[in-house]
């Protein structure tokens, strides 16, 4: 048995793995999330034709036989197949569901290539279309290369996304991200050289498959950490985006009691000063119309400001409400659920974590569940992080972890040991007499 024969005979069994890996664990996901799915299987379809182009490599030997069969064979078959795998990335991460453009694109080159095939092999009447195989090849560069700009500029968006409106750990989410793009770049990058040089393959096949691994082993772990509630997001996004596909303005807005009320106001307003402009002027308009506007302006940003201020009032006791429930606790929370349940909107709620606390969604409720950790860490010293990290709202225990490392330098149980140690020493009672509870010590 020959070295390039073991080594597609390796990658076979590596594909097949990874396809039989995506298969099955569909039926270890608790939530099944629609457009993850979608991935799945584009991904999935992908692998199982990368096996069979190893498996007709072996049998028809197109690589062995010369450097030009074997690289006509894979630009036939690579171009699909990694394409398969950009979609999947990029239905992910697309903050729509629109796939139209890229799938037009890709399969526009796609027919290019084809037709260069086509075109050389009728020239040649065999395999070795000479200059025409660099065409092809550098066909599917471009093809890789537009997918991979494609799949950054949508990152970067749902990045942001998730940053701003997501209630949970996006640490899987960014590893999946830095995965995607790792194996994107590296087939931008080796692809081309592989395909065309044997000797190369050696080399570049064994880091094409790690990456792949990398790669799959992150698409999965995305898709244990997904809930139900993210697909709020999804719909969100989507809606917004249909809404400006159609060139509309957004004019659905939830309106309150206090809105309705102000509102009301302010046109009352403008109607007296009209009726005692007119009574002043024996009917006739106000001789100094601009300093009525400016007077107006004024006396509508005061009450915007009321408004603004008594507002803010509701939504501030909404959610200390809520936090006093423990309505934190809930691991799928995100921005858009809890506005929901607080019956208030998505923007409402932002502008007021912005304007009186200055930060995002996501970072005001991690700081709301590590100060209940804290809290539950000093009212109940027994309990283990994973407790800890499940009653808190938090997505695991690793998840607490990073938080105390990133808040406090340490980890949470020697946070306690510190803490303990402070209350010890200012208590002066010897340790073994004493126990913690709730904050405070009592005598054994």
């Amino acid at each position: 048995m020959d070295s390039l024969f073991l080594l597609q005979f390796t990658c076979f069994l590596f594909v097949s793995i990874n396809a039989i890996i995506l298969g099955i664990t569909r039926l270890q996901i608790k939530w099944m999330n629609r457009r993850y799915e979608k991935s799945r299987w584009l991904i999935f379809a992908a692998m199982v034709g990368l096996a069979l182009q190893f498996l007709a490599q072996m049998g028809g030997e197109f690589r062995a036989k010369g450097d030009d069969e074997g690289a006509i064979f894979n630009m036939l078959v690579y171009p699909p197949c990694f394409t398969l795998i950009a979609m999947g990335i990029y239905n992910i991460e697309a903050m729509h569901a629109n796939l139209r453009k890229m799938n037009v694109v890709c399969a526009t080159i796609y027919a290019a290539i084809l037709a260069i095939f086509g075109v050389g092999y009728s020239q040649s009447g065999s395999f070795h279309i000479g200059n025409w195989l660099y065409v092809m090849v550098f066909l599917f560069g471009v093809n890789l290369a537009y997918c991979h700009v494609m799949i950054i500029v949508e990152i970067r968006k749902r990045r942001k996304m998730l940053e701003e409106m997501a209630g949970n750990d996006i640490l899987p989410y960014v590893r999946f991200a830095r995965a995607s793009v790792i194996i994107l770049l590296l087939l931008i990058i080796a692809m081309p050289v592989a395909v065309l040089s044997t000797d190369f393959l050696y080399v570049i096949g064994p880091l094409k498959l790690l990456a792949m691994l990398f790669f799959i082993i992150s698409f999965v772990s995305l898709g244990y950490n997904y809930n139900p509630a993210e697909e709020l997001l999804d719909r969100d996004v989507e809606a917004n985006y249909a809404i400006m596909e159609n060139g509309q303005m957004e004019t659905t807005q939830i309106k309150t009691t206090e809105t309705e009320s102000t509102q009301t106001e302010i046109e009352q307003t403008e109607i007296e000063q009209t009726e005692s402009a007119q009574t002043e002027n024996g009917g006739e308009a106000a001789p100094c119309a601009e300093e009525q506007n400016v007077e107006q302006d004024k006396k509508e940003e005061t009450l915007q400001q009321q408004f603004a201020a008594a507002r803010q009032k509701i939504i501030r006791e909404k959610l200390d409400a809520w936090c006093a429930s423990r309505g934190y606790k809930d691991t799928s929370v995100n921005m858009i659920s809890l506005a929901r349940s607080l019956s208030i909107t998505k923007t409402e709620l932002s502008r007021y974590l912005s304007a009186c606390y200055n930060t995002t969604f996501r970072i005001w409720l991690a700081e709301v569940r590590f100060e209940a950790a804290k809290q539950m860490i000093l009212e109940h010293p027994d309990y283990s992080n994973d407790v800890i990290s499940a009653e808190c709202g938090f997505s695991s225990r690793s998840y607490l972890y990073r938080m105390f490392k990133e808040k406090e330098g340490c980890s949470p149980t020697a946070w306690k040991e510190k803490i303990v140690k402070k209350i010890r020493s200012r208590c002066l009672l010897p340790p073994e007499r004493d126990t913690f509870y709730f904050g405070k010590w009592t005598p054994m």
